[in-house]
């Protein structure tokens, strides 16, 4: 059954609206709806429609590939899902203006190439409704937060089943059910949703390895390794890249957010309120302090989640330039987040690492929690700190980590005697960067040094292949920063050869994934420049062209035929005799029909025959039909047909059934 004039266009509407793809959904909702004041059709066969298959395949690679190297993350799944109509759009297209306007599902299938028969009918199907759904699946994959989707989706729903109920039911108590129907749909969809997001939520903290250093990073809490058991888990993920104006000095360290108090191996920052910041006129430059003269850049290539993360910024980060993200907050601890719509970003930092923008310090800064009170004492005092320069406090402290020390990947848990970190301090002497970074921050506070906890990133790889810096996500780091001559210095006790040990833990062929992830980053950044970014913005003014070029191809050549309405009328009816062709049988069935034993549509002539049979038991009429439609198949089905003789046996046996019929009506 056909769907109505305009249902596919108002889905297609639908589609571009929940997803804001207008610029394709307007154009194909007039290619559809205008099928009607075209004169014409074509007359595609099969090799046609299988060509038009193909090029759907090389459309949805296509956008496979483009969003592969913008997002790599989960939701590339639902961002390809919205692609999905204007990839099988030719396919719905060709059918609509087709002859037929119907589809052999088998050329669908390149195993099936040959096992085609233009006789047959059995695997014809319609694309109209099976595309409804798809509009439908893939406008739901917006993933919109507000009740349009639901309201507009049980709309067009409902004006599809309109057309496809049963006549048996009262059109009263059709809506009443549609109308309870979405009633608890809508309720429904309102748990489903709760349970989409957490599932979601899952599956993506499963897949970033919540448990790593590298993790997703949180603004206001930062949960760290202190304490557990088992070896810290590492990854050899190229997660960003950073390009220097002097490629021969390190960049150091980038910072993400920074935290002022501790407990129970969570740091947490206190008070962290967000403002937002505003952009020049350009909409592109972001300014976070006073311009310096004499400073240093860097360009940073990152990936948002979602079009949201937070930046990694060098120390006295003062201006960002070349960030097209729609909103920017900072709160007083230098933590910088941003929101937009692309997930691949690339921006410059400009920054002077003279320069101070954190808020100044406060009470939280030099506050040690009560469980590890005792063995931050034990140290300062076995170093003998107390009253000696803040530059003398940082090199005892810096020199007691280096003697005293090693760094190791192992997590040795914790006892019932002491907390993690005073087990680390007085026995195990051992750990990662979490380790180093809140003993420190912890022992400057007790002599007096107001001091934070920094996470963020190292940056010392240099990749010779990509000429710039990488940073994989084993790079992930902790340190402190110091408050010291009225600003904030980073100092960083983690033994330096923990880069060189985590080095030895890569596997050999880790040159492979790097150049993988080198050609897909040089890929989304050739589909972001502003050419690329044009020819996409307007790709649908070059499909339609070639689309036509295409079936006026077809005509040109002989391949498709085109039909007009009237041709196309009158080859319909030309089907239609061939299909009831007067075979000698369907007299009686005629006949049956109209004493009121009908023939259901489903329903064989054998199985029909049966089925009257068991009703009138006592009728020998019915019995004499065994033989008749055993012959009339032969005549109606076989090849080679029957021999003239037996057609006319046919013919007066049909004749004597009647009339004994006819004797039996009367007599009864």
């Amino acid at each position: 059954m056909k769907p109505p004039v305009l249902l596919l266009s108002g889905a297609l509407i639908f589609w571009g609206w929940q997803t804001g793809m207008w610029i394709f959904a307007i154009p194909m909702a007039v290619i559809l709806a205008g099928y009607r004041l075209s004169n014409s059709r074509w007359d595609f066969s099969h090799d046609d429609f299988r060509r038009i298959a193909n090029l759907c395949l090389m459309i949805l690679i296509i956008v496979f590939v483009s969003l592969l190297t913008t997002n790599r993350s989960i939701y590339l799944v639902y961002n390809l899902l919205q692609w999905f109509p204007l990839v099988f759009f030719p396919l719905l297209a060709a059918q609509t203006y087709s002859v037929n306007e119907n589809i052999d599902i088998r050329t669908l299938f390149v195993s099936l190439k040959n096992v085609i028969k233009p006789e047959s009918n059995h695997y014809n199907i319609s694309l109209s409704y099976p595309y409804f759904a798809l509009c439908m699946l893939s406008a739901g994959a917006a993933n919109t937060k507000n009740i349009s989707f639901y309201i507009g989706m049980f709309l067009l729903t409902s004006i599809a089943l309109w057309f496809i109920r049963s006549p048996r039911f009262s059109p009263v108590i059709w809506l009443c059910l549609i109308i309870i129907a979405g009633i608890l749909g809508f309720i429904g969809q309102m748990g489903v949703y709760q349970l989409q997001q957490k599932l979601e939520d899952t599956v993506v903290a499963w897949l970033s390895n919540t448990n790593s250093i590298g993790q997703l990073t949180n603004s206001i809490t930062k949960q760290t390794s202190i304490g557990e058991i088992g070896v810290l888990k590492q990854s050899n993920e190229i997660i960003f890249r950073v390009a220097s104006n002097t490629p021969t000095v390190a960049p150091g360290l980038l910072k993400e957010a920074t935290y002022d108090k501790y407990k129970s191996a969570f740091w947490v920052a206190s008070n962290s309120t967000f403002t937002p910041v505003q952009p020049d006129i350009d909409g592109k430059t972001w300014r976070l302090g006073s311009r310096s003269d004499d400073n240093s850049m860097l360009t940073i290539s990152a990936t948002l989640n979602q079009g949201k993360g937070l930046l990694r910024l060098a120390d006295g980060t003062f201006e960002i330039d070349e960030l097209p993200v729609s909103q920017m907050e900072k709160n007083k601890y230098g933590t910088v987040k941003v929101e937009g719509k692309d997930n691949a970003i690339a921006y410059r930092v400009l920054f002077n690492k003279s320069l101070s923008l954190d808020s100044p310090p406060t009470e939280e800064d030099l506050q040690i929690a009560k469980p590890e009170t005792e063995a931050i004492n034990q140290v300062i005092n076995q170093l003998d700190i107390k009253g000696k320069s803040p530059q003398a406090i940082l090199q005892l402290v810096d020199s007691f980590f280096i003697k005293n020390f090693r760094y190791s990947l192992k997590l040795i848990g914790s006892n019932h005697q002491s907390t993690p970190l005073s087990t680390f301090l007085l026995k195990t002497r051992a750990g990662h960067c979490e380790y180093f970074a809140t003993a420190t921050t912890l022992l400057l506070r007790a002599a007096g040094i107001p001091a934070r906890y920094a996470v963020g990133y190292s940056v010392h790889e240099f990749s010779s292949l990509e000429k710039q810096y990488i940073v994989r996500s084993r790079h992930a780091h902790a340190w402190t920063l110091a408050y010291i001559n009225g600003r904030w210095q980073a100092f960083d006790t983690t033994p330096s050869d923990w880069a060189t040990i985590e080095n030895a833990n890569t596997y050999k062929l880790a040159f492979i994934s790097d150049l993988w992830s080198f050609f897909s980053f040089k890929l989304s950044g050739w589909l972001r420049s502003g050419l690329v970014s044009n020819l996409f913005k307007y790709a649908w003014w070059l499909v339609l062209p070639l689309i036509f070029l295409r079936l006026w191809k077809f005509n040109s050549q002989n391949k498709v035929r085109r039909l007009s309405t009237r041709q196309k009328l009158s080859k319909q009816v030309v089907k239609s005799d061939l299909a009831k062709k007067d075979y000698e049988f369907y007299l009686i069935e005629k006949r049956l029909n109209e004493l009121g034993f009908s023939r259901q549509n489903s329903e064989s002539l054998k199985n029909w025959i049966k089925r009257l049979q068991e009703e009138l038991p006592s009728s020998p009429l019915i019995d004499d039909l065994t033989s008749l439609v055993e012959l009339h198949y032969r005549d109606r089905f076989d090849p080679q047909g029957i021999k003239e003789a037996e057609r006319a046996r046919l013919k007066s046996a049909v004749q004597a059934w009647l009339v004994m019929l006819q004797k039996r009506f009367h007599q009864s």
